[in-house]
């Protein structure tokens, strides 16, 4: 009785929602399968040049797309849950789940930096040969590789907007870069026989990771802490609701990201005595506000009366005095 009483309410919930907590990526899944499938064929090619041609670079730019294997398959699974539709216990849905696949992600990038720094380091200590002929044809196919992901990603990303698609996205450009950086480690070291250039581009290519991992720990943090979406503005938005007719003032103002471009308001307005009978109206004039100038469609306002809410006695006097 209490399941079917349980999945009623669910079913009721659902109907009347207005905003749907979950997302189908279409594109971004199919992109992501591709990714994926290239990347870790390219991952072993490069593995196994590595270590035939004794490069560093190489080998570190492999545990970094082995890394980018990693967090494409993390990605995949947070493009599942993310489709699932909220239930009695997780009501918010499970999109969030992308935010902490992005953090995962971020955390590996940083982790592997570090590892491709203390390999440099042991390199420039104990020096070994490079195989510069195979090192070059490796990173041109690398070249190519990076090239085709980019362009998958930089459309998928145009069809739908995914933060694992950024941070993949992110990924291959800095790995295209490296490849072209690695070419040209091989033209160098071709003609000048120093094989030191090889650690110190692993190092170069580790900081470029190392940047990578900490902007996506970065914008995952904004979402898991609930932080204001960088593109809105606190006090813009509240003066905004503000400005409407009858409202007197906005309190126990939240706005804050679920997941990327899915945005939350909550918000308490205290309305004027003379508009309280047009009070739902004022709701709704508010809500399509919000919508249509900050693209907020999940939105929660409580309405309070200075005459009827129990209400702060200074903060009672303040908006009062402004009637």
């Amino acid at each position: 009785m209490n399941g079917k009483g349980g999945a009623c309410h669910m079913a009721r919930h659902q109907y009347f929602h207005h905003v749907e907590h979950r997302k189908k990526q279409t594109h971004s899944k199919t992109a992501l399968w591709m990714s994926l499938i290239i990347t870790l064929i390219f991952m072993i090619v490069e593995f196994v040049g590595g270590i035939v041609s004794h490069s560093l670079a190489l080998l570190s730019d492999s545990f970094h797309m082995l890394s980018d294997v990693i967090a494409l398959g993390v990605s995949m699974i947070a493009i599942y849950f993310a489709s699932q539709p909220p239930n009695a216990r997780y009501t918010f849905g499970f999109l969030r789940v992308e935010i902490l696949a992005a953090l995962l992600n971020g955390l590996a990038l940083v982790v592997i930096s570090l590892w491709i720094f203390y390999e440099a380091i042991v390199r420039m200590i104990h020096p070994r040969n490079v195989d510069s002929g195979l090192m070059l044809g490796v990173a041109v196919i690398g070249l190519l590789v990076n090239i085709v992901l980019t362009f998958i990603l930089i459309r998928s990303l145009r069809a739908e907007n995914n933060i694992n698609i950024q941070s993949a996205l992110w990924h291959f450009i800095g790995d295209l870069l490296n490849s072209v950086g690695v070419i040209v480690a091989v033209v160098l070291i071709h003609l000048t026989g120093i094989q030191l250039i090889d650690p110190i581009l692993s190092m170069v290519i580790a900081v470029v990771i190392l940047r990578g991992g900490y902007k996506i720990i970065r914008n995952a943090w904004q979402v898991l802490m609930e932080a204001v979406p960088e593109t809105l503005d606190t006090d813009d938005v509240i003066e905004s609701m503000k400005s409407v007719e009858g409202v007197l003032d906005v309190h126990e103002f939240h706005l804050w990201s679920i997941t990327t471009e899915h945005h939350s308001l909550s918000a308490h307005i205290v309305l004027d005595s003379r508009h309280s009978e047009d009070a739902y109206e004022t709701i709704n004039q508010l809500e399509y506000l919000l919508k249509e100038k900050y693209n907020l469609a999940h939105t929660t306002l409580q309405i309070e009366h200075l005459d009827i809410n129990q209400l702060d006695e200074h903060y009672f006097e303040t908006v009062r005095s402004t009637q």
